[in-house]
């Protein structure tokens, strides 16, 4: 079993030592390897991130989420899968409309254009 596309999971500890959320965005035929793209949330400075177009407003319990979050596009990263707690399965799943939200604000970051 492998993350697949749209899944939720929690970071071992980012940077900073947080156990931090973060969705799975790389299609599922790169996620059986050792690493997966993914984008972490975070839930300080609400207000003014949801009013940024790299970011993405969640609200709690939206995919599983246990708090009001952003998602950051901007910091889209490779994440070995050791460091996700697999183990412990996903908190939750994005359907096609939040992944919709998502992506457009990636291709915002990436300055790829929207059709």
């Amino acid at each position: 079993m492998f993350p697949k596309r749209g899944d939720l999971y929690r970071l071992k500890s980012d940077r900073v030592g947080k156990s931090r959320p973060i969705v799975v965005v790389s299609r599922d035929a790169l996620n059986s390897g050792q690493c997966v793209l993914a984008i972490p949330f975070y839930s300080k400075q609400l207000q003014k991130r949801r009013l940024q177009k790299w970011c993405v407003f969640f609200a709690k319990d939206e995919g599983g989420l246990d708090c009001d979050s952003v998602a950051k596009t901007d910091e889209l990263t490779l994440i070995d899968k050791l460091s996700i707690k697999i183990s412990d399965g996903p908190i939750g799943t994005f359907d096609e409309s939040q992944m919709k939200r998502l992506v457009d604000a990636l291709k915002w970051s990436l300055d790829i254009e929207q059709v």
